[in-house]
Protein backbone atom coordinates (compact mmCIF):
# COMPACT_ATOMS: atom_id res chain seq x y z
CA UNK A 1 0.00 0.00 0.00
CA UNK A 2 1.04 3.31 -0.54
CA UNK A 3 2.93 5.21 2.63
CA UNK A 4 1.00 7.53 4.61
CA UNK A 5 2.34 10.83 3.36
CA UNK A 6 1.38 10.18 -0.12
CA UNK A 7 -1.98 8.87 0.80
CA UNK A 8 -3.17 11.87 2.62
CA UNK A 9 -1.60 14.12 -0.41
CA UNK A 10 -3.70 12.61 -2.16
CA UNK A 11 -6.28 12.41 -0.43
CA UNK A 12 -5.65 16.11 0.33
CA UNK A 13 -5.97 16.88 -3.23
CA UNK A 14 -9.27 14.76 -3.45
CA UNK A 15 -11.19 16.95 -0.74
CA UNK A 16 -9.52 19.91 -2.29
CA UNK A 17 -10.48 19.68 -5.83
CA UNK A 18 -14.41 17.82 -5.47
CA UNK A 19 -16.50 18.87 -3.20
CA UNK A 20 -19.71 16.35 -4.88
CA UNK A 21 -17.74 12.91 -4.17
CA UNK A 22 -18.33 11.53 -0.78
CA UNK A 23 -14.43 10.39 -0.02
CA UNK A 24 -14.22 7.46 2.46
CA UNK A 25 -11.37 6.32 4.17
CA UNK A 26 -10.90 2.64 4.12
CA UNK A 27 -8.83 0.56 6.43
CA UNK A 28 -6.89 -2.25 4.68
CA UNK A 29 -5.75 -5.40 7.18
CA UNK A 30 -2.06 -6.62 6.75
CA UNK A 31 -3.15 -9.66 4.90
CA UNK A 32 -5.03 -7.82 2.51
CA UNK A 33 -1.91 -5.22 1.99
CA UNK A 34 -0.19 -7.29 -0.16
CA UNK A 35 -3.05 -8.05 -2.80
CA UNK A 36 -3.10 -4.82 -4.02
CA UNK A 37 0.10 -3.71 -6.45
CA UNK A 38 1.01 -0.49 -4.59
CA UNK A 39 1.77 1.21 -8.80
CA UNK A 40 -1.41 0.28 -9.65
CA UNK A 41 -3.49 2.07 -5.91
CA UNK A 42 -1.08 4.95 -6.81
CA UNK A 43 -1.81 4.93 -10.17
CA UNK A 44 -5.61 4.93 -9.51
CA UNK A 45 -5.42 7.71 -7.33
CA UNK A 46 -3.20 10.08 -9.33
CA UNK A 47 -5.79 9.23 -11.78
CA UNK A 48 -8.64 10.67 -10.14
CA UNK A 49 -6.94 13.21 -8.82
CA UNK A 50 -5.68 14.86 -12.01
CA UNK A 51 -9.36 14.14 -13.28
CA UNK A 52 -10.95 16.03 -10.58
CA UNK A 53 -8.45 19.09 -10.70
CA UNK A 54 -8.90 19.39 -14.90
CA UNK A 55 -12.71 19.67 -13.86
CA UNK A 56 -12.29 22.31 -11.35
CA UNK A 57 -10.37 24.03 -13.71
CA UNK A 58 -12.91 23.72 -16.22
CA UNK A 59 -15.23 25.07 -13.70
CA UNK A 60 -13.67 27.70 -12.66
CA UNK A 61 -12.84 29.14 -16.39
CA UNK A 62 -16.24 28.56 -17.31
CA UNK A 63 -17.58 30.90 -14.44
CA UNK A 64 -14.92 33.01 -14.94
CA UNK A 65 -16.06 33.16 -18.68
CA UNK A 66 -19.39 33.82 -17.77
CA UNK A 67 -18.95 35.88 -15.44
CA UNK A 68 -16.57 38.60 -17.29
CA UNK A 69 -19.62 38.08 -20.09
CA UNK A 70 -22.69 38.93 -17.65
CA UNK A 71 -20.59 41.91 -16.39
CA UNK A 72 -19.58 43.17 -20.29
CA UNK A 73 -23.78 42.94 -20.72
CA UNK A 74 -24.48 45.02 -17.79
CA UNK A 75 -21.97 47.76 -19.64
CA UNK A 76 -18.81 47.21 -17.73
CA UNK A 77 -15.91 47.08 -19.80
CA UNK A 78 -13.24 45.96 -17.52
CA UNK A 79 -9.28 47.16 -17.48
CA UNK A 80 -8.08 50.23 -15.59
CA UNK A 81 -9.32 53.50 -15.60
CA UNK A 82 -7.86 56.24 -17.39
CA UNK A 83 -5.76 58.49 -15.21
CA UNK A 84 -5.49 61.94 -17.51
CA UNK A 85 -8.59 63.67 -18.71
CA UNK A 86 -8.52 65.42 -21.65
CA UNK A 87 -7.10 68.62 -20.67
CA UNK A 88 -3.99 67.11 -19.49
CA UNK A 89 -3.47 64.48 -22.73
CA UNK A 90 -3.99 68.11 -24.98
CA UNK A 91 -1.32 69.89 -23.02
CA UNK A 92 0.97 66.53 -23.21
CA UNK A 93 0.79 66.75 -26.59
CA UNK A 94 1.33 70.90 -27.18
CA UNK A 95 4.51 70.53 -24.87
CA UNK A 96 5.73 67.69 -27.01
CA UNK A 97 5.03 69.33 -30.27
CA UNK A 98 6.80 72.60 -28.36
CA UNK A 99 9.76 69.91 -28.52
CA UNK A 100 10.04 68.76 -24.35
CA UNK A 101 11.67 65.71 -23.36
CA UNK A 102 9.19 63.16 -21.97
CA UNK A 103 10.62 63.53 -18.44
CA UNK A 104 10.48 67.29 -18.71
CA UNK A 105 6.71 67.24 -19.27
CA UNK A 106 5.71 64.57 -16.77
CA UNK A 107 7.72 66.94 -14.25
CA UNK A 108 5.55 69.13 -15.03
CA UNK A 109 2.47 67.70 -15.13
CA UNK A 110 3.43 66.27 -11.82
CA UNK A 111 2.51 62.56 -13.41
CA UNK A 112 4.39 59.32 -14.63
CA UNK A 113 6.57 59.41 -17.44
CA UNK A 114 4.59 55.92 -18.51
CA UNK A 115 1.70 58.11 -18.62
CA UNK A 116 3.11 60.46 -20.66
CA UNK A 117 4.26 58.05 -23.06
CA UNK A 118 1.14 56.17 -23.05
CA UNK A 119 -0.64 59.68 -24.36
CA UNK A 120 1.92 59.99 -27.14
CA UNK A 121 1.85 56.43 -28.07
CA UNK A 122 -1.77 56.31 -28.20
CA UNK A 123 -2.16 59.30 -30.03
CA UNK A 124 0.68 58.03 -32.83
CA UNK A 125 2.97 61.01 -31.68
CA UNK A 126 5.70 59.34 -29.82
Amino acid sequence: MANEGQATMALNALIRFQRRVAVKIIEVSAANANAVDEDTENSLILDLALSLSKDCRHDIARKTKNGLEAARRRGYLGGRWQVLDDEECASILARRERGQSIPAIAAGLNVSIEAVQKTLTDTKIL
